[in-house]
């Protein structure tokens, strides 16, 4: 069996350097990357506005294919759902609503580059996806909301081109 230790207040100095070390790393952290341009001159000005070159993906490029990007995202979100025809068994712990939340980002970055007759499946992913993405929504809502988003990811599915 262990021993549980007791936290004195010797230990006080400790913890207190760490705090500031640990506030200085955020500090670096939150401020512009190495290598970023810094100046008053907006960059947006020439390259669209902060929002075109958001990055909601990690390790994606604003020039990435963006069905090979939304179908990537959907497939990621498909390893965590049940069968189609199970919705209503489906639980939504934080790794499916984390997944839902990923493809949304991933539609937000790359929908409006999809082609133009996928805008309809890509705006009911949106719309289904902010409730099937957060904690608090009412469980009986679920299931035909994921039948929805089902409709929807097939369409973006069929219609983009196979590498």
């Amino acid at each position: 069996m262990g021993v549980m230790t007791r936290t004195t207040l010797g230990s006080a100095p400790a913890l207190a350097a760490l705090t500031i070390v640990l506030s200085a790393c955020l500090s670096a952290c939150q401020s512009a990357p190495h290598g970023a341009r810094t100046g008053s001159a907006s960059s947006t000005a020439t390259t669209g506005s902060s929002a075109d070159r958001a990055v909601y993906v990690t390790g994606a490029g604003p020039d990435d294919d963006a069905c090979t990007r939304v179908v990537s995202a959907i497939g990621y979100l498909e390893l965590s759902l049940l069968p189609a025809g199970q919705e209503d068994a489906q639980r939504y712990d934080g790794d499916v609503r984390g997944r839902f939340g990923y493809v949304r980002g991933t539609l937000a970055m790359y929908g409006p580059h999809l082609p133009a007759s996928l805008a309809g499946p890509a705006a009911t992913i949106e719309e289904v996806g902010t409730p099937l993405s957060t904690a608090g929504t009412d469980p009986s809502t679920r299931p035909a909301l994921l039948r929805e988003y089902r409709k929807a990811s097939r369409s973006i599915t069929s219609a983009c081109p196979r590498p």
